[in-house]
C-alpha cells in the first residue's frame, strides 16, 4: 500500500510538474512577443519621427532584415551569456534546478534585460522621450561630455537588472533569501550593459 502511494504521489507531483512548465513557457512566450512588438514599434515610431526613408520611401527591405537580424541575434547572445552566469552562480552555491525552468526563467529575464537597456540609454543619451503628453528629455546632451558621470550611470540598470533577479529568482526558481540575493548581484554585475556603455563613450 505504501509503495502504491507513493508511486501515485510521485505521479501527481509530475503532472504538477508539467503542468507548471507548460504554463511558465507560455508566460514567457507571451513576454517576448509582447516586448519584441513594443520594441519594433518603438524603431517603427523612430524612423518615422526622424525622417529616416528606410522603412516608407526607399522600400530597401534588404537593411530592415538586417537590423532584424542583427537584433535577434543580439537576443540570442545574451540570452546564452544569461543562462551561463546563472548556471555558474547556481553551482557554485550547489543549487539544482531544471533545466526547462532556467530555460524558461533566461527567456524572461533576457527581454525584460533588453527593455531595460533601451530604456537606459534613451534615458541617458538619446532623444527626447515621450510618456503620454510629458516630454523627458536625455540626462546628457551626448556622449563623452562628462565620461566619469556617464560611466557612473551604469549603477542605474545594474539596480534594475539586481531587482529584477533577485525577485525573479525568488518566485520563479524558488530560492531563498540569501541565494536569491547572490543571484541578484552576479546578473547585476556580469549582464549589465557594459558594451553598450564602452560603445557610446568610445564612438562620441
Amino acid at each position: 500500500m505504501r509503495r502504491i502511494a507513493e508511486k501515485n504521489m510521485d505521479t501527481q507531483n509530475g503532472k504538477r510538474g508539467k503542468s507548471t512548465i507548460i504554463y511558465d513557457t507560455g508566460c514567457a512566450s507571451i513576454m517576448i512577443i509582447l516586448f519584441g512588438g513594443a520594441f519594433l514599434g518603438v524603431t517603427v515610431s523612430y524612423f518615422r519621427n526622424h525622417s529616416i526613408p528606410l522603412l516608407y520611401d526607399a522600400g530597401n527591405w534588404v537593411f530592415v532584415a538586417i537590423f532584424i537580424g542583427a537584433v535577434l541575434f543580439g537576443f540570442t547572445v545574451d540570452y546564452f551569456w544569461n543562462y551561463l552566469i546563472l548556471s555558474l552562480t547556481l553551482r557554485w552555491q550547489q543549487i539544482d534546478i531544471m533545466r526547462k525552468r532556467k530555460f524558461v526563467y533566461i527567456a524572461i529575464i533576457t527581454a525584460v534585460g533588453f527593455l531595460i537597456d533601451w530604456l537606459y540609454y534613451q534615458f541617458t543619451w538619446g532623444t527626447q522621450v515621450v510618456v503620454g503628453s510629458l516630454g523627458v528629455s536625455a540626462l546628457f546632451e551626448g556622449p563623452g561630455l562628462n565620461p566619469g558621470l556617464e560611466l557612473g550611470t551604469i549603477l542605474i540598470p545594474m539596480a534594475l537588472i539586481g531587482a529584477v533577479n533577485y525577485f525573479g529568482s525568488r518566485f520563479h526558481l524558488h530560492l531563498g533569501k540569501k541565494h536569491a540575493v547572490v543571484v541578484g548581484l552576479a546578473m547585476a554585475v556580469f549582464t549589465a550593459p557594459w558594451l553598450l556603455v564602452a560603445f557610446v563613450l568610445s564612438g562620441r
